[in-house]
């Protein structure tokens, strides 16, 4: 149970900051303008942050999940190094090392 719990909650929170990017909402949006970001990179860019939050809740597909969400928050942190600054770049690390460890545990999820 606590499992699906931290899994749903992680899929909250991807889903959350997909749809921040793609609609430029506040502070993603900033980022996105600072980072030179176009709307037609954008857009997909935060796509991809909600799929990856929609199959870490499919069962079996965990591992895809996992694997879209380490994409997705890797580059994050490579844009905080390169650009942004290291001030919110903690919460993006943490995201890349949670999404890590459940894609080498969830590997086999790879092979179907």
């Amino acid at each position: 149970m606590a499992a699906r719990l931290f899994r749903f909650g992680l899929a909250v929170i991807f889903v959350a900051a997909g749809l921040a990017l793609a609609f430029g909402y506040d502070r993603m949006g900033q980022r996105a303008e600072v980072l030179g970001l176009p709307l037609a990179l954008r857009v997909p860019a935060g796509l991809w942050q909600v799929a990856a939050g929609v199959f870490l809740m499919i069962p079996g597909r965990l591992g895809y999940g996992a694997l879209m969400g380490l994409l997705a928050s890797g580059a994050a942190v490579a844009a905080h190094f390169a650009v942004l600054g290291l001030d919110s770049a903690p919460p993006a690390l943490a995201l890349a090392v949670i999404c890590a460890v459940l894609a080498l545990r969830h590997r086999a999820d790879l092979r179907r």
